[in-house]
């Protein structure tokens, strides 16, 4: 018996579903107070040496961790997502039921968001003693996690902007194009 396996199409929900993933796997994973934003910010100056260099390996796992689980994602979804939008057929809209875009929209928010609150993580580290204190292997985990979220961000645009571009050439057009800026004022002013 010969089996057909079906490709999967191109949706607003399919690309819900992968940020939404995305964001789950970005998330750190429950720790400790010590690995706490507050506690990060505020380092305890009397701190037992020990037990702070296990609470900066706990945390360079962390970055790692978060890391590779958004990578294999990204590589699974990313050129899929990107060839399924440049072969999309031109007269269909991407996105008819506007799911794609807002899941779109929040997911480079969170990522954004992340990439601030590793800056702040960094911050803290570096004011507190920086890679005398804590090693370079916590800096090198952070700084490789933040280039990802900021590749995140970039990628998850550019798909965000490939929908909008592919769906708004399908939107009726008003009749023209604009030769100036005071001709656009005006047609806004004039509808």
């Amino acid at each position: 018996m010969v089996t057909q396996q079906q490709t999967a199409e191109f949706s607003g929900e399919t690309v819900r579903n992968v940020a939404g993933t995305l964001i789950w796997l970005a998330r750190p994973s429950k720790q400790s107070e010590a690995l706490s934003r507050n506690w990060l910010v505020h380092l305890p100056k009397n701190q037992n040496r020990g037990e702070l260099q296990s609470a900066i390996k706990v945390l360079a796992e962390n970055f790692r961790k978060r890391h590779d689980a958004v990578v294999d994602v990204c590589t699974a979804f990313q050129e899929r997502f990107q060839k399924a939008a440049e072969d999309f057929p031109p007269g269909r809209e991407m996105d008819p039921d506007d799911i794609a875009v807002p899941e779109l929209e929040k997911s480079e928010e969170y990522f954004r968001k992340e990439r601030k609150e590793l800056r702040d993580v960094r911050d803290a580290l570096q004011r507190t003693g920086g890679v005398e204190a804590y090693g370079a292997e916590v800096f090198a985990a952070l700084e490789r996690l933040d280039k990802l979220f900021e590749y995140l961000v970039a990628s998850l645009q550019e798909l965000r902007w490939a929908i909008m571009i592919h769906d708004g050439a399908l939107a009726p057009s008003t009749g023209g194009t604009c030769a100036s800026g005071s001709e656009f004022m005006a047609s806004m002013e004039n509808p």
